[in-house]
């Protein structure tokens, strides 16, 4: 039962999920399997960090504390996703980010070392990195215009348009999460979503869901 956790776990993640099954079966055991309580970290800013850390149950936040202190979010991790991949290629592996975990969970986590051997023995799997960088760099990068160019109104509408599946937006994070991450205080995220309401532009489903009718 414990490998096929593993084998969930890893099989989903995009820098492995094109491995044949007697490759992932090799992945499977580099894995080191951890449960995790809300409120601990995977790591933190300034820790030494040298592994590959893959979420199999649960949520956790990555985030960072700008020079007042205040968290900017970078991301929400869920199932399949993925952390850590930074220290993989840096000489100086100290963290500049923490990832606390939201919820209750499962951590499958690989060393710096398993990795380098898988990258060796099988190179596409270092091409899924570098795809993955370059995607979190792009989405980096426009988090990063908007913040600096559009305001509160055009911040949401933006988070929308790039999250939402089809005609509905189910939000993987609380709100507050959410104003940190668009780089807005609570209130104002709440006062946007009713204006947005108030205009036709999405309807209300639950506190997590929208209908958007534009």
């Amino acid at each position: 039962m414990a490998l096929y956790g593993h084998e969930r776990c890893v099989s989903k993640v995009p820098i492995f999920s094109h491995l044949e099954f007697n490759e992932l079966e090799e992945v499977f055991h580099t894995v080191n399997h951890q449960k995790m309580k809300k409120g601990e970290f995977l790591f933190m800013a300034g820790e030494t960090s040298s592994s590959l850390y893959v979420i199999h149950k649960g949520k956790v936040r990555i985030y960072r504390l700008n020079d007042s202190g205040e968290e900017q979010l970078i991301r929400v991790l869920t199932h399949s996703d993925f952390t850590g991949e930074l220290s993989l290629f840096s000489d100086d592996n100290q963290s500049q980010s923490y990832a606390e975990v939201l919820e209750d969970a499962e951590i499958c986590r690989i060393n710096r070392e398993d990795i380098y051997d898988l990258m060796k023995k099988y190179p596409d799997i270092s091409v899924k990195i570098i795809e993955s960088f370059a995607e979190r760099l792009n989405e980096s990068e426009s988090l990063t215009t908007n913040i600096s160019l559009l305001n509160s109104k055009e911040k949401l509408i933006e988070y929308i348009r790039t999250h939402s599946k089809g005609s509905q937006l189910i939000l993987n994070m609380t709100k507050r999460n959410l104003a940190s991450y668009l780089s807005m205080q609570p209130e104002t995220l709440t006062r946007t979503f009713k204006k947005l309401e108030q205009e036709g532009y999405v309807r209300k489903v639950n506190n997590k869901t929208y209908d958007i009718l534009k």
